[in-house]
């Protein structure tokens, strides 16, 4: 039985379809995949530019997958979720140890990590400034089996008022703090509900 010309080019074109649904790849030497690779890009003169956007962005994102990454314009950062937490792929601009049985305060225009050293019993404390740039974050370990709390400073006259909110809907304390417990670790957000608002600025947020 014969075949016409466009039925045959028809088929052919279906089955590269098929294909190319299974590996794909871009740049140069496009005709050499990897064969571990569903896709691949390739080039010497040209990177890979993953979605950019700010944290508030980000967390816009309905029920985002295990694996979604985005480049982070807020932090600055390129990030991963696993399922639970957005995570850093690379370390932070400033990572800080915190003293043993001490206090140390976090920025309010920059992310930082925090963590402690293993020690016994020993309790110690991040403090958070009242007033941070939206969307801003920390992430603080603790490798002890003590524990780290995380509260605001004295306020003074003039401060704004700043709100401690849990994203597990836990009740927190009158008094502003979170205590992270042995070998776990949290991360904070700041959320800006009203920068010229006089009396109430934002939100910590705490991811527990």
């Amino acid at each position: 039985m014969k075949q016409s010309l466009p039925t045959i080019a028809l088929i052919f074109l279906i089955g590269f379809a098929g294909h190319s649904q299974i590996t794909q790849k871009i740049g140069d030497n496009p005709t050499t995949l990897n064969p571990s690779a569903v896709f691949e890009t390739e080039s010497t003169t040209k990177g890979f530019l993953p979605p950019r956007m700010t944290t508030v962005q980000r967390n816009a994102i309905a029920t985002p997958p295990a694996g979604l990454m985005v480049y982070n314009t807020t932090t600055n950062i390129l990030q991963v979720y696993n399922g639970v937490a957005w995570l850093e792929c690379n370390l932070p601009k400033e990572y800080l140890e915190i003293p043993i049985n001490g206090s140390i305060t976090a920025s309010g225009t920059k992310s930082q990590t925090f963590s402690n050293v293993y020690c016994n019993n020993c309790n110690a404390t991040v403090l958070l400034p009242y007033y941070a740039a939206n969307g801003l974050e920390h992430t603080i370990y603790n490798y002890g089996d003590g524990t780290i709390t995380i509260k605001m400073p004295t306020q003074k006259i003039g401060d704004p008022n700043t709100g401690f909110s849990a994203h597990s809907g836990k009740d927190l304390p009158t008094t502003p703090q979170f205590t992270i417990q042995a070998n776990r670790f949290v991360k904070v957000e700041f959320v800006n509900i009203n920068s010229s608002a006089k009396y109430f600025k934002g939100v910590w947020l705490i991811y527990d």
